[in-house]
């Protein structure tokens, strides 16, 4: 789960550019391929992973970085997408004195993601994914969000899925 930070951050990009920015998902997709995924690709291209600044390296070197995985960016990203309006009818009755549309962006698409990760990627630790969550909050948004996050998070884990939420979707 740890090593699924980078995938995180560029989920949440995508997701950005396409419910903030407006852009067509397709679109916003490639552009996050074309721009970062010089690890995806098998020549010896050389670029430091923005990433995981900690290790700046080429792809075919013993400890550089893995490849980036796309096809789990894309399920955080569609997943997210597909079930919108599900998760955000689950996150708002726990924002207690918040309504969805104060949220910053950020916070309210980190929490959306990570609902669809509690609620449909079945095997993933409920901690592994908060932790995720609550490190994205400190790094792109306030200092008080990654306190916010874990609070919400935390009680959405706690209350049971709704009868049509399906794991696996």
């Amino acid at each position: 789960m740890a090593a699924e930070r980078r995938e995180h951050r560029l989920a949440l990009e995508i997701l950005y550019a396409v419910d903030i920015g407006k852009a067509p998902l397709d679109d916003a997709l490639r552009q996050a391929r074309d721009e970062i995924g010089v690890f995806s690709r098998g020549d010896a291209a050389r670029a430091e992973d923005p990433y995981e600044e900690e290790y700046p390296a080429v792809e075919r070197r013993e400890d550089a970085p893995r490849p980036t995985d796309w096809d789990l960016v894309d399920r955080l990203v569609r997943g997210t997408l597909t079930h919108q309006l599900e998760l955000e009818a689950q996150i708002a009755p726990l924002l207690r004195r918040w309504k969805l549309e104060r949220l910053s962006g950020v916070d309210r698409l980190i929490l959306e993601m990570s609902a669809w990760e509690l609620r449909y990627r079945p095997g993933m630790t409920t901690t592994g994914i908060i932790n995720h969550a609550i490190e994205l909050a400190h790094r792109l948004s306030t200092e008080k969000s990654g306190e916010f996050v874990n609070a919400i998070l935390d009680a959405l884990a706690k209350t049971p899925a709704p009868p049509a939420t399906v794991t696996g979707q």
